[in-house]
């Protein structure tokens, strides 16, 4: 299936000033540069709606009247409400040296 572009931002491997926005099937924002056919992938939401806020939106003439189609930027959650995670000392190798 054919994806239909949301925006357009410079792309980050080639520096061409069109590369595509699109989405992808859970519905975050991707870019597709033209020029040099690379792809870079939002994975999460914080990234999603950066790339977002950087996009210039199309805009697309019908009769005369500019219409602009812009894409919903999700809602995201405080990052206040999560704790980074905690991590053990030591690592995998930590029961190698305890063996002696």
């Amino acid at each position: 299936m054919k994806k239909t572009p949301i925006g357009h931002v410079a792309c980050p491997v080639c520096d061409f000033p069109d590369a595509q926005v699109k989405e992808d099937k859970n519905s975050h924002a991707y870019i597709h540069c033209t020029d040099c056919n690379a792809q870079t992938f939002t994975r999460n939401d914080f990234r999603n709606g950066k790339l977002r806020g950087r996009m210039r939106a199309i805009t697309v003439t019908i009769s005369d009247d500019t219409v602009t189609v812009t894409a919903p930027v999700p809602a995201t959650a405080p990052a206040a409400d999560k704790a980074p995670p905690v991590k053990k000392p030591g690592g995998w190798f930590q029961p190698l040296l305890a063996q002696g």
